[in-house]
């Protein structure tokens, strides 16, 4: 019995100790906070609690701290912690310090030898810390976003801001700023007796954007910032005074708003007139209505001074397009109608034609029994003003059929098309008498293929010899038309609603296509096409030019798009356009070719370039231009550095522009754009002129 008794009271003081050890590990302070340690010493006499080892503590609002060492005096609900200091509040922000002082609560702290992440990356460091319910305050401070690892130059952060005092108010998510200097690689170049900007949380908020400064021979020297108003978290607007001293100072305004129902878009300005020759102006307007019986989006592009927006380089438009449209498509079926209106800014006389209205009505996958093939139906209405103030009216309603056979035993695959147009069409010409009448255009084709495979362990290719022949009636209304990559095997080469390529004919050619494993390709088309009984009255040629495209893909870093025409009498070269992008090393470059002999139509020659290359970590070299070559005159170029990484932005460019109208003369000048980010980005301020293909 004795034996029982004191095994019986060893585990009961077993249990006891296990009890003691895990509440000694883990101590609740009235519920204000938590500790856990690797070691717990608790003084019963002056209350007070030590924690060592991966001391932590944590508040009701999940604040959490740790450290080293950790004593907590119950009596004065105060925190001493020394030692690897980090602080985690519930906004992911990260706080290291040697020591701090805190209540319980946390609602006061103070601190030494601060280092702040924020929790989009950037940083704050300073002399000591002071936080008062939801009050930050870091005394002689350097704030910078810039990531170490994206260092131009060595210990120098693109930009940082050093101040006196830094408050962040973490209930109003602002940081701000006492006696503050802006920084770029360590060197002070603006001061500001009190600065602010919201904190990583917000999204967006009213304030200044990036400034753009620029200097053009026209406009004289240039200023820019923009003036940001949040109006709600769907609505906000950008006014952007722009000073220039030469030139009329001009003010714009951007609205946007969304909602469930619409989306607007609003874009104006307007010049203060110095110059007494009258006030310009432009106005954009954009919206789209969503609503559950299709959509409806309506447009406005209006100035009232044709070279205003060109000359002050707000957009380089030549045709300014305004209308209504309304669209709804529900399963195979799809109607529109709209009207349009187009200003043309580069003529001085009859600038305006009309499209009103313009309805399409189209039905696809009509069910039938007769035929075996898919059948659709394209209905289309138009009225037009034209810019020789004629008017043209067009009704037309073609029916089509299509059907796809594989012959199995011959490999060959035919596509087989019949179509049926009928057009009604009016001209009412001032100049001339007036046209009425109906047009018909039946046809049928077939496009007959015999691909041919082959495959490897290295590459893939296919052998494609296609033959199309196409009939279809003389009539009258159209002659040969020019082949192109995208209407080689076309039934009908014509585009207007009124006209449909007229004749019996057969294009035919090749396609080869050859691709490797490493996603590579090569696609090349040879054609010609063979117009049958060719009318005398037509001047073409029976049989066209030799048409070649090759397209080559190496990577999605590395294409070409070549195409040619190729004289069949005297194998020249009639026509050639080729647009290729590549990147070679640490360079980038597109360039665009075009050109066109003068055998079959006027002469012209025209080549245009942009690329980037890569001197350093985030800086640049970059150049855009284009030039005549039929001439030999340039239209336009520029070139430039970018230095951009995460945190700094800078964009300095010298351009020169030689398009001429009216008062749009010859310009060149230098535009410079500095963005600190979070703030913002070079592709969205300043104004970069690009001549030639975008990088």
């Amino acid at each position: 019995m004795n034996y029982m008794q004191k095994n019986n009271v060893f585990l009961i003081l077993s249990v006891s100790a296990i009890i003691f050890l895990v509440c000694y590990n883990a101590i609740y302070a009235e519920e204000k906070i938590k500790i856990f340690a690797d070691e717990i010493k608790v003084d019963e006499i002056n209350e007070t609690i030590k924690a060592a080892g991966d001391a932590i503590a944590i508040n009701e609002d999940n604040i959490k701290i740790k450290s080293n060492e950790l004593i907590y005096n119950k009596n004065k609900n105060f925190l001493e912690v020394k030692g690897n200091v980090v602080i985690n509040d519930q906004m992911d922000n990260t706080f290291f310090l040697d020591e701090l002082n805190a209540t319980d609560d946390f609602s006061i702290i103070s601190g030494k030898a601060v280092k702040v992440r924020l929790n989009d990356g950037s940083r704050i460091v300073g002399s000591n810390f002071n936080k008062i319910d939801e009050i930050n305050v870091v005394d002689n401070a350097e704030y910078t976003p810039c990531k170490k690892e994206n260092y131009l130059i060595k210990n120098c952060p693109g930009w940082k801001l050093k101040s006196k005092k830094i408050y962040h108010d973490s209930k109003n998510k602002t940081i701000h700023y006492d006696h503050a200097q802006i920084q770029l690689f360590n060197i002070p170049v603006f001061y500001l007796p009190y600065f602010s900007h919201p904190d990583p949380s917000v999204k967006k908020r009213s304030g200044f954007l990036m400034p753009t400064i620029q200097t053009d021979k026209q406009l004289g020297e240039t200023f820019s910032i923009p003036i940001f108003l949040n109006l709600r978290s769907n609505r906000d607007l950008t006014f952007t005074p722009n000073i220039q001293t030469t030139g009329n100072n001009f003010y714009s305004i951007d609205y946007r708003h969304l909602n469930d129902w619409i989306d607007l878009e609003i874009n104006s300005s307007i010049d203060d007139n110095d110059d007494n020759t009258g006030t310009s102006n432009h106005l954009f307007f954009k919206s789209k209505i969503f609503n559950p019986y299709g959509n409806l989006n309506t447009y406005l592009e209006t100035s009232n001074n044709d070279t205003y927006m060109r000359k002050n380089k707000i957009n380089n438009l030549t045709v300014l397009k305004s209308g209504i449209k309304f669209d709804r498509g529900v399963d195979d079926t799809f109607f529109s109608i709209e009207t349009l209106g187009y200003k043309h800014l580069t003529t001085e006389t009859q600038q305006w034609e009309y499209l009103y209205p313009n309805i399409i009505y189209d039905i696809d996958n009509i069910d039938n029994d007769i035929f075996n093939g898919n059948m659709s139906l394209n209905n289309k209405l138009s009225f037009r003003k034209k810019l020789n103030e004629s008017y043209v009216s067009h009704a037309s309603s073609q029916i089509n059929w299509s059907n796809q056979k594989i012959n199995k035993n011959l490999g060959l695959i035919y596509k087989n098309e019949v179509n049926l147009r009928v057009t009604s069409i009016s001209i009412d010409k001032k100049s001339s008498s007036d046209t009425s009448n109906i047009r018909f255009y039946p046809q049928f084709s077939s496009k007959i293929s015999y691909p041919l495979l082959k495959s490897s362990l290295l590459f893939n290719q296919t052998l494609t010899p296609i033959i199309m022949p196409i009939i279809a009636p003389y009539n009258n209304y159209t002659d040969a038309q020019t082949i192109t990559n995208s209407n080689l095997f076309s039934n009908n080469r014509a585009t207007s609603i009124n006209e449909w390529e007229s004749g019996p004919r057969i294009n035919y050619g090749i396609e080869w296509f050859i691709n490797s494993p490493q996603g590579a390709d090569i696609k090349t088309v040879l054609g010609q096409n063979y117009r049958l009984n060719k009318l005398s009255n037509d001047t073409a040629s029976e049989i066209s030019n030799y048409f070649i495209n090759s397209n080559i893909n190496i990577n999605l870093e590395n294409y070409l798009d070549g195409s040619l025409i190729v004289d069949r009498d005297d194998l020249k070269i009639r026509s050639f356009n080729a647009n290729t992008f590549n990147t070679l090393g640490d360079l980038i470059f597109a360039l665009n070719y075009d050109y066109t002999s003068g055998k079959y139509n006027t002469p012209a020659e025209q080549v245009a370039i942009g690329g980037k290359y890569k001197i350093d970590n985030n800086l640049f070299i970059k150049f855009t231009g284009s030039k005549n070559l039929d001439t030999n005159k340039n239209i336009g170029y520029q070139y430039g550095i970018l230095y951009e990484n995460d945190c700094l932005g800078i964009d300095l460019n010298y351009y020169r522009d030689l398009t001429k109208d009216r008062d749009v003369a010859e310009s060149y000048g230098y535009s410079f754009t500095i963005v600190l980010k979070p703030f913002g980005s070079t592709n969205n301020y300043g104004k970069n002129k690009v001549f030639g293909p975008k990088i």
